[in-house]
């Protein structure tokens, strides 16, 4: 992806990750809740995750928790203030929705305060004024990932 003279990259490879960068935002994010970093650590290792990069550095990042069948969870979506209004939020959310680990996800939930016009456009649609859910109906005619 490319914006103006910067490049993003997007990459499910989680040994890409800058975890000391991306606890430093989340850590002092409103919707972390004093999450340690033992804690932030711990959900990342069994998380399906994904990172932006650009100028040589992580510029944003997002994970799932799923069952990679029935139900999956988008959480910790943030973009570097410096690199956002550049898609790479929506790009993050391309890359978990296409995973091939989660192809058969059918049940997709996140909680935002602030973000709903960006999930909206990803299909999701409003449960109550903060948490979301987009149902993708051609889940289960995929093959089984098992």
């Amino acid at each position: 992806m490319t914006d103006g003279n910067k490049t993003i990259e997007i990459s499910l490879d989680r040994a890409r990750l800058d975890l000391d960068y991306c606890y430093d935002f989340i850590g002092s994010s409103y919707w972390s809740g004093g999450r340690t970093r033992g804690e932030f650590d711990q959900s990342v290792a069994v998380s399906f995750p994904v990172g932006a990069y650009c100028d040589g550095r992580q510029v944003g990042f997002a994970r799932v928790v799923s069952d990679q069948f029935a139900i999956a969870y988008v959480a910790d979506v943030f973009v570097d203030p410096d690199y956002r209004r550049m898609g790479i939020a929506a790009k993050m959310l391309d890359a978990l929705h296409g995973h091939p680990d989660l192809a058969r996800v059918k049940r997709w939930m996140l909680a935002t305060a602030d973000m709903q016009p960006l999930y909206r456009q990803h299909g999701y649609e409003d449960l109550d004024d903060m948490i979301m859910m987009r149902l993708d109906e051609e889940a289960q005619k995929r093959d089984p990932i098992r």
